[in-house]
């Protein structure tokens, strides 16, 4: 079970960080929703081509087949929640480099995931 906590652990700091990693990449390129089509082919070509999105894609690829290395060790409904743990890496990292605001209500929320994951872990 240690062995499969530890993996968890390194899966969510990984997928953690992917997920800012896009988000600090699309930053960057701007709301394709909000493009004029004109402008929607200049900024999917800046998406492809930021570092930040090309590692965060790479990262989140790391943490999929890391997340398949834990589903064959581990039943779905263990490892999933204790993914969850992610949470709080995305926080952190919000807050650090993207300068998001992480209000105390946000990090309660986070903390009642992590009791999940303690309470999914012990099972």
């Amino acid at each position: 079970m240690l062995k499969t906590f530890v993996l968890v652990l390194i899966a969510a700091l990984i997928g953690g960080t992917g997920h800012v990693m896009l988000s600090k990449g699309m930053k960057t390129v701007g709301d394709l929703t909000e493009a004029p089509a004109a402008r929607l082919g200049g900024m999917i070509g800046r998406a492809v081509s930021s570092p930040w999105l090309l590692l965060g894609v790479a990262l989140q690829a790391s943490f999929f087949f890391l997340y398949l290395t834990l589903l064959s060790r581990a039943d779905v409904s263990q490892v999933l929640p204790m993914t969850a743990i992610d949470y709080i890496v995305v926080a952190a990292l919000a807050n650090l480099l993207l300068a998001e605001a992480v209000t105390p209500a946000r990090w309660a929320g986070i903390a009642f995931i992590v009791v999940g994951v303690f309470l999914v872990s012990r099972t």
